[in-house]
């Protein structure tokens, strides 16, 4: 009589142990549940932080193009300070030369014009053209803007354009036509000189 109690007791504990476990196809489910809702939740975050990617490309552009649009403050200022920097110096030294020319073209001397318009160096003709008018060309507000269209380059290029008046009159040895060239140059590169805030030809003296 005890040994069946015993053995139905024993018989009886298997039975519920084997109930009440979780079985290994059961915990093989809860897991891989768990994982596909990881998975699901994972791809979701990717996605919904690559939704931001195309916006935040989209504010970078417009930055972007709002800074070359504005010109002066931004690109345009720092493009205008740099060509100051490079061409200021040099367009000063060749004005000044230009405008002391004044005494020798009024004793009909025209040595020192000559010497002018060949002279290679900072303070001649050939250093001053250059420098002049890529000085002209950076006071811009667009770097899409045609140089011909800007009102400083058109300036450069009404004083240039006077200065070969004055060196063809120079080959003739023509005094008469230097001087007059050179006195309506004077007033050009004035006018040039305001435009690209640097002082007169007087000052420059």
């Amino acid at each position: 009589m005890k040994l069946s109690l015993i053995f139905y007791v024993a018989a009886w504990q298997c039975i519920s142990s084997e109930a009440f476990a979780p079985s290994s196809s059961i915990t093989t489910k809860v897991l891989t549940s768990q994982t596909t809702l990881f998975e699901t939740t994972s791809r979701r975050n990717i996605l919904k932080n690559l939704s931001f990617v195309p916006l935040f490309g989209t504010l970078i552009t417009s930055k972007v193009e709002t800074a070359n649009a504005s010109g002066g403050a931004t690109a345009g200022g720092v493009y205008l300070l740099s060509a100051k920097q490079r061409y200021n110096e040099r367009v000063k030294a060749g004005i000044k030369g230009f405008g002391e020319l004044e005494n020798s073209i009024d004793s009909g001397n025209l040595d020192s014009a000559k010497s002018f318009f060949m002279v290679d160096n900072v303070g001649g003709w050939k250093d001053a053209s250059a420098a002049g008018y890529l000085l002209a060309n950076a006071f811009r507000r667009s770097s899409t803007t045609p140089p011909d269209s800007l009102p400083t380059v058109k300036k450069w290029k009404a004083f240039a354009a006077e200065l070969e008046v004055m060196q063809k009159a120079l080959k003739k040895k023509d005094a008469k036509g230097v001087k007059a060239s050179y006195e309506k140059a004077l007033g050009l590169v004035d006018t040039y000189l305001e435009s690209v805030e640097l002082p007169s030809v007087l000052e420059m003296k």
